[in-house]
């Protein structure tokens, strides 16, 4: 009899075990589809957009800004180009001016937007699209600077060229060979993102996003 209710106990404690499994795979949260990951992705965009930029600060105040040229704003940044090729996506500028010659042009490195994970960044739509994480392709004049983005401390002297969907051109500390950012233009040198917020006019200076953007090893999920 003894050895009865030990084999019992065991069938009871190996249903028990069963039971409890199934219930656990039960409480797994469902993977998000695309639709709501979009909506999670624009409500980040909302988290960076929302705070006020400031426009170009007057001459008396040309203090705090090292890198701003002596001729500014009779000579400044008349457009940036961003190249959405592998591996470097070039950055460029062009500058219009009397003392236009004298001033640095690049190419510097940069990194795009990687892209929700299952879009196609290169479809210029699609990049266009608030929640893609996608660099938006066009051309856009710069709406205004911030000295941090809202989402990431490590995101510095932001210029602004698509403030509605939280896209902007700044310094970041990882630059790597493929596209990598949220959407915004990750730019390698704090001094390159520097000159072009201390250089660039509201409205005048134009952000030009071309290329071929090439699917990156991980999109953002």
């Amino acid at each position: 009899m003894p050895k009865k209710k030990q084999q019992l106990k065991r069938r009871r404690s190996a249903k028990s075990i069963g039971s409890r499994k199934t219930k656990r795979k039960k409480s797994r949260p469902a993977k998000p589809t695309l639709k709501e990951r979009l909506a999670h992705a624009k409500k980040l965009e909302t988290l960076d957009a929302g705070k006020p930029t400031f426009r170009v600060l007057p001459r008396a105040l040309a203090a705090a800004h090292p890198l701003r040229n002596d001729d500014f704003p009779q000579t400044y940044i008349q457009e940036i180009s961003v190249s959405l090729d592998d591996p470097d996506h070039w950055l460029t500028l062009t500058w219009t001016g009397p003392n236009a010659d004298s001033q640095k042009t690049g190419p510097f490195k940069a990194s795009p937007g990687a892209g929700l994970r299952g879009l196609n960044c290169d479809d210029e739509a699609t990049s266009r699209r608030s929640g893609s994480k996608c660099t938006p392709k066009g051309t856009y004049p710069v709406q205004g600077f911030q000295r941090r983005l809202n989402s990431d401390s490590r995101a510095t002297y932001v210029t602004w060229f698509m403030q509605r969907r939280g896209i902007a051109l700044h310094y970041f500390p990882i630059v790597p060979d493929y596209a990598a950012s949220h959407g915004c233009v990750r730019i390698e040198s704090e001094d390159v993102a520097r000159l072009i917020q201390d250089n660039s006019l509201v409205d005048d200076t134009q952000i030009v996003v071309s290329g071929t953007w090439t699917k990156p090893r991980k999109q953002w999920s």
